[in-house]
C-alpha cells in the first residue's frame, strides 16, 4: 500500500513540474507571477556503480566500530522501526474510522460526505504535500515537495472552511431541507448536488427517477412576462407552465433530463477542481457583465450581490491559499448599452481568466434574448478557463424562475454539460415557503418599493450585527428599492450562488481525495495535455503560453450547432475582440490604437453618491466617513474616444487579424440608446476607412443595437479579405462631435 500510495506522489510531482514547465510565465488575471526560486533540477538517482561503492564503503565502517558500539547502533534501528511500525498501525485505524470514502462510484472510489451540508493548510510552494490532513497518515511526509501541489492538509482544510459556510447557510434558511430547496431547486434548472452525479468519460445517462423529485409545481396556465414592471404596484407574483417537469415525462424524457442533470453537476465539480488543482491559479474569478441591477444601483456598492458572494465565500478559498474575486462589470443604461452589444466585450469587459460568467439584463430582454445568452455559452467555452455561464434574474415565477418558456428549456438542456443555469431572486423566496400571496391579499407586498424584511429575515446577516435603531440595519432589510434588488433581495442571490459553488467544491474535495487515496494521479482526470497549440496560436500570444489544459467533457470540437445566434458570429474558435471605453473592465482590449493624434479619451466623473439611493446617502452623508464613501461608491460610467472638428487628426484602429474568422467590425457611440444612426450613418462630416479605403456607409446597419453600427458584416459578404494589417480609421471632414465606446472585432 505505501509503494503505491508513493509511487502515485511520485507521478503526481512529475506531472506537476511538467505543467509548471509548460504554463504560462504569468498570469493575465492579475495574479502575482508563479516564483521559480525554488525550482531545481532534483537528481535522477544514482547509477549500480555508485551504489554498489556507497554499500562497500558502509560495510567497512561498521565493521570497525566496537563491539558494544554496534549494539547500541542495532538497538536504536530496531526501536525506531518498531516505533514505526506502531505508528503506521494507529494512523491507519484513525484514518479508516474516519474515512470520507464510505462507498465507490462506477469502480472508483468517492467519498460522500460532500452532500448537502460539510474546511484549514496552504498551497505554498515550500511544503507541498509534506503534512498530513485531518485523518491522514504521515506517510504524506514522503511526497516529492513539489510547487504548487494541493496537499492533503490543503484539501482538508479547504474542506472544512467549505463545510462551515454550508452548514451556515443551511441553519440560517431553517435547516437543510429547506436550505436545498430555497438555494439550489428554485434554479431554472434544479441543481442535484450529489457526487454520484459525477460522470466519467464513458459515463451513461442513465435515468433515476428518485433524482428527479423536484419541488411541487402547479400546472397554472402559461403568462406573458412584462420587459419591465413595477414592482411598487404589483399585486402578486404569477405562476407559470412547468415545460420541464419530471412529473409529465415519459421514460425516454426522464433519461435524458436525468442525463442533463449529471452533465450540469459535472461540469460544476470539474470547474471547481480543475481551480483548486491548477498549480498557478492563485484566484478564483467570477466576472459580472449586466444591467444597473448587476452593478447594484439604489444600492452602496457594498450591498451589491457580487461584493456580498464574494465576502461570504472568501473563507474556502482563503482556505484552499486561493483569493476569490468577484468582478461587477455592470452599468446602468444611461450609456445606452444593452445585453444585446456588451456580451460581444465579454473578454474586457471582465477577465478573459474567468471561471464562472454571471449576466444579468432583467429589465432589458425583450425579445429574442436567448440569442445573447446563447452567445456568450458559446464564446465563453473559447475563453481559457471555459466559465460556466450563470445567469441572474430579478423577478422570477412563483413556482419557476422562467422555466415556463420553451427557449430558456432548450437552453437549459443544449447547454447543460457547460454548466448553464439561471437564479431567480423571487423564486428562490417562494421556494422556501413563507406565505406571500396570503400577506398580499391582507395588503402587505413585501416585493414592493422600499418594503423591510422578506419574510424570514429583518435584515442581512452583517446588518444583524448592527443595534436595533441604526438606520443602516433597516435600509440592509430592504428587499426591493424599486424595480432594483435592495441588500436583502441581493443577499438571497448571493446565498444561491455561494451555496450551488460551496458545495461543488466539496464534491470535487471528495473525488480528489478519493483518487489520491487509490494511489491515481490526481492530475490526469481534470486536464488534459495531449491538445498543443500550433505555431499560429502561439504567435498571436506573443510566445506567452497559454493554459492549454481541457476540460474532459465535453471537448471543443463537440459544441452542438446553435439554437439561436447565427452560426457566422457564433460558431467560431475565438470570443470576439473588444476595446470598450466604458467603465469599469477589467479584462484585456483585443483591439489597439495604433495612431490617437488628437482625439481624446472621457469617462463620466461620478462622485460617491452617484446611484446610491436617497435613503443610503443620508445615512452614509452624516457618517462623514471617506472610506464608506469609497464602499458605496459604484463603479460604472460612460466613457468614449471623441473628436469635435478636423483639427483632432485620423485615429486608426488595428483590428486583431489572426483572430478574426467570421469578418464582423462594430462601432458603438456614447451616449445614448439610439446615437448610432445619427453619430454613425447620417453624419456627412464622419469618414470611416479600412486600410486606408473609405467604406461606403449604405453598406452599414445598425447592429446589435441602435447605439451601435456594423460597419462590416463579414468578409465573404462585404468583399473584402483577411489581411496582415487591417487598420480601421475615423476622420472628420466638418465640426461635429463624435464619441466612440466600443470597437468590435470577429
Amino acid at each position: 500500500m505505501e509503494g503505491i500510495e508513493l509511487k502515485s506522489q511520485q507521478h503526481q510531482a512529475q506531472r506537476l513540474q511538467q505543467l509548471h514547465d509548460e504554463e504560462e510565465s504569468f498570469l493575465r488575471d492579475g495574479g502575482d507571477p508563479p516564483s521559480h526560486s525554488h525550482h531545481t533540477n532534483r537528481p535522477t538517482g544514482s547509477n549500480s556503480s555508485s551504489f554498489s561503492r556507497d554499500v562497500r564503503v558502509c560495510t567497512t565502517a561498521y565493521s570497525r566500530l566496537s563491539f558494544p558500539t554496534r549494539a547500541i547502533i542495532l538497538f536504536v534501528v530496531s526501536s525506531l522501526l518498531f516505533y514505526g511500525a506502531y505508528e503506521f498501525g494507529l494512523d491507519e485505524g484513525v484514518k479508516k474510522e474516519n474515512s470520507y470514502l464510505e462507498h465507490q462510484h462506477d469502480g472508483i472510489g468517492m467519498a460522500s460526505s460532500s452532500g448537502v451540508g460539510s474546511s484549514g493548510g496552504t498551497k505554498h510552494a515550500d511544503d507541498i504535500n509534506s503534512k498530513s490532513g485531518n485523518g491522514a497518515t504521515g506517510r504524506d511526509n514522503k511526497y516529492t515537495n513539489t510547487p504548487g501541489a494541493f496537499t492533503k492538509e490543503l484539501l482538508q482544510s479547504t474542506r472544512k472552511a467549505t463545510k462551515e459556510l454550508v452548514n451556515m447557510l443551511n441553519d440560517y434558511y431553517g435547516g437543510e431541507d429547506v436550505a436545498v430547496v430555497m438555494l439550489a431547486g428554485s434554479w431554472q434548472a434544479a441543481w442535484k448536488l450529489d457526487v454520484n452525479l459525477f460522470m466519467d468519460e464513458n459515463d451513461g445517462s442513465g435515468a433515476n427517477d428518485d433524482d428527479d423529485d423536484v419541488s411541487t409545481t402547479n400546472d397554472a396556465a402559461n403568462d406573458d412576462d412584462q420587459s419591465r414592471r413595477n414592482l411598487g404596484k404589483k399585486k402578486k407574483v404569477k405562476k407559470g407552465k412547468v415545460l420541464n417537469d419530471p412529473d409529465n415525462m415519459s421514460e425516454e424524457q426522464k433519461t435524458m433530463h436525468h442525463h442533463y442533470t449529471k452533465q450540469r453537476t459535472t461540469k460544476l465539480i470539474t470547474t471547481m477542481a480543475r481551480a483548486l488543482l491548477n498549480p498557478t491559479q492563485k484566484n478564483f474569478i467570477i466576472g459580472t457583465i449586466g444591467s444597473s441591477v448587476a452593478a447594484g444601483h439604489d444600492n452602496c456598492h457594498y450591498d451589491c450581490y457580487e461584493s456580498q458572494l464574494e465576502r461570504t465565500m472568501q473563507s474556502v478559498f482563503e482556505a484552499a491559499d486561493m483569493k476569490l474575486i468577484v468582478q461587477n462589470a455592470g452599468e446602468g443604461g444611461g450609456c445606452g448599452d444593452s445585453h444585446q452589444n456588451q456580451v460581444y466585450c465579454i473578454t474586457h469587459n471582465i477577465s478573459p481568466n474567468a471561471d464562472i460568467i454571471h449576466y444579468s439584463w432583467t429589465y432589458f430582454e425583450k425579445e429574442r434574448a436567448e440569442e445573447q445568452r446563447e452567445q456568450l455559452i458559446r464564446w465563453g467555452q473559447r475563453m481559457q478557463r471555459r466559465p460556466m455561464v450563470h445567469h441572474l434574474v430579478a423577478r422570477g415565477k412563483s413556482n419557476t424562475c422562467e422555466g415556463n418558456k420553451q427557449e430558456n428549456v432548450d437552453l437549459d438542456n443544449t447547454y447543460a454539460g457547460y454548466g448553464y443555469n439561471a437564479f431567480c431572486i423571487q423564486t428562490g423566496l417562494y421556494f422556501g415557503g413563507h406565505d406571500y400571496d396570503t400577506e398580499e391579499e391582507n395588503g402587505l407586498n413585501r416585493f414592493g418599493w422600499q418594503k423591510v424584511g422578506d419574510g424570514y429575515h429583518n435584515t442581512t446577516r452583517y446588518g444583524e450585527e448592527l443595534l436595533d435603531g441604526n438606520p443602516r440595519k433597516d435600509s440592509l432589510g430592504t428587499v426591493f428599492r424599486n424595480w432594483h434588488p435592495g441588500p436583502l433581495g441581493f443577499q438571497i442571490a448571493a446565498d444561491a450562488f455561494a451555496y450551488v459553488y460551496a458545495n461543488g467544491v466539496l464534491m470535487a474535495l471528495d473525488i480528489i481525495e478519493a483518487d489520491m487515496n487509490s494511489g491515481l494521479n490526481v492530475l490526469d482526470r481534470w486536464f488534459d495535455r495531449s491538445r498543443r497549440m500550433g505555431e499560429e496560436e502561439e504567435s498571436v500570444n506573443d510566445g506567452v503560453q497559454m493554459h492549454r489544459e481541457l476540460y474532459p467533457l465535453p471537448s471543443l470540437g463537440e459544441m452542438p450547432e446553435p439554437l439561436f445566434c447565427d452560426p457566422l458570429y457564433c460558431s467560431v474558435p475565438h470570443a470576439p475582440s473588444c476595446l470598450n471605453y466604458e467603465k469599469p473592465t477589467f479584462g484585456t482590449p483585443g483591439v489597439t490604437v495604433k495612431s490617437q493624434s488628437q482625439w481624446s479619451i472621457w469617462n463620466e466623473d461620478n462622485n460617491w453618491k452617484y446611484m446610491v439611493g436617497k435613503v443610503d446617502t443620508a445615512i452614509f452623508k452624516a457618517y462623514n466617513d471617506p472610506e464608506w464613501e469609497k464602499k458605496c461608491s459604484h463603479l460604472d460610467a460612460c466613457g468614449g474616444i471623441t473628436a469635435k472638428d478636423p483639427s483632432h487628426g485620423e485615429l486608426v484602429f488595428e483590428l486583431p487579424s489572426s483572430n478574426m474568422v467570421a469578418g464582423l467590425v462594430i462601432v458603438c457611440g456614447c451616449c445614448g440608446k439610439k446615437i448610432a444612426e445619427s453619430m454613425f450613418l447620417e453624419n456627412e462630416y464622419l469618414v470611416i476607412k479600412y486600410n486606408n479605403k473609405v467604406l461606403d456607409k449604405a453598406n452599414m446597419d445598425v447592429f446589435p443595437n441602435a447605439k451601435c453600427v456594423r460597419v462590416l458584416k463579414g468578409f465573404e459578404q462585404d468583399g473584402y479579405e483577411k489581411e496582415a494589417s487591417m487598420l480601421l480609421s475615423f476622420e472628420l471632414s466638418g465640426e461635429t462631435e463624435v464619441k466612440i465606446s466600443h470597437v468590435v472585432a470577429l
